[in-house]
């Protein structure tokens, strides 16, 4: 499967992914932007804050610090059309937040999109005990209750900050309006004043994609069995092949894998197979990635994961696949096959 995965990305290679389309920044250093309804929320200096982060995506100079309970808007209209929308944003969790649980009860930070949620989890500084139920990816995380300035010192309000934008949760959400309206809010019986615990935004980004889709087709002639794919093939994803309708005769089950189906060499494709005893059979592609991976047919049906590497430059790319079911005394060759598969790789 491994070396079938590196042949892929050998000879798929070629087609770009579309570049992001920028729509919104700010780092408030200057003013809160108009597109911002920010309520209580007010620019404030990121004090021990400064320089956290990856470089060139840092706190510095001030961000929109926000009272437990007040709710940010981030208001975009007038967006280019896109089927993908992604958002980047700095994210400091000041003070005595209280996670899950007491202290006096818990702090949510939600984030929706047009009203629907996109993140909603628990944030705690106050002690080590408390339960956070955020658990941040590797490289979210850029300090874990330390005092970065505000009321601390004290047991009770250290300071924690992340880099949310580069939580996947944030990346790439599915979206196609020519608006749309981001909500920011730490909820929840805790919610205190501005004082006693905050939370604060730096360097927000909004960027819209046009995602390339992955799509499975079939095409071709069958002979006997059904070769099907159970989702549309995605980078850094598997894509997971069935062949069913096997006859009961068959000992192995394989699926070959080629980047034409209109041309094997001198020969045109479809290639009509009767003269090797594989009657009333076709062959759909040009094997050109491999003539029979075996398949697993333990449970049935056969089934077979592709690993598509995790390369950009794959995206848009086509292969095709094809089953075969070796069944001795299906035919006098006995082998027979599948329609094809037409596959086109997308994000």
């Amino acid at each position: 499967m491994k070396t079938a995965a590196i042949a892929l990305a050998a000879l798929l290679l070629g087609a770009l992914a579309p570049s992001q389309t920028p729509v919104f920044f700010s780092d408030f250093d200057a003013a809160v932007p108009p597109e911002i309804q920010a309520g209580t929320a007010q620019l404030t200096g990121v004090q021990g804050y400064a320089g956290l982060g990856m470089t060139g995506d840092q706190f510095g100079g001030s961000f929109l610090r926000s009272e437990t309970g007040n709710t940010v808007r981030l208001v975009l209209t007038g967006l280019p059309p896109h089927n993908a929308i992604s958002l980047d944003f700095l994210f400091a969790a000041i003070d005595s937040l209280d996670g899950t649980g007491s202290f006096p009860a818990g702090d949510f930070f939600r984030v929706t999109l047009d009203g629907v949620p996109i993140l909603r989890e628990s944030f705690a500084n106050a002690t080590p005990q408390q339960i956070q139920s955020y658990v941040p990816p590797p490289g979210v995380q850029l300090a874990r209750r330390v005092d970065l300035g505000f009321s601390g010192p004290g047991s009770y309000y250290t300071d924690s900050a992340y880099d949310l934008g580069s939580d996947p949760v944030f990346s790439l959400i599915p979206h196609q309006g020519s608006s749309a309206t981001f909500a920011f809010v730490i909820e929840g019986q805790g919610i205190q004043s501005l004082g006693d615990e905050s939370w604060a935004m730096d360097r927000v980004a909004v960027h819209v994609q046009t995602l390339v889709l992955g799509s499975v087709s079939a095409y071709g002639t069958s002979c006997g069995p059904v070769l099907s794919a159970s989702s549309a093939p995605r980078i850094g994803h598997a894509a997971n092949f069935v062949l069913d309708a096997e006859p009961a005769a068959t000992v192995q089950s394989s699926l070959a894998i080629g980047v034409s189906n209109t041309n094997l060499g001198f020969f045109t494709l479809p290639w009509n197979l009767d003269f090797l005893g594989f009657t009333g059979c076709w062959l759909e592609q040009d094997l050109a990635l491999s003539s029979g991976l075996p398949m697993t047919r333990v449970p049935l049906p056969a089934r077979f994961s592709l690993l598509i590497p995790n390369d950009p430059t794959l995206v848009g790319a086509v292969f095709f696949a094809q089953g075969w079911s070796y069944a001795p005394g299906v035919n006098p060759g006995g082998i027979v096959f599948s329609g094809g598969l037409r596959v086109s790789i997308g994000q």
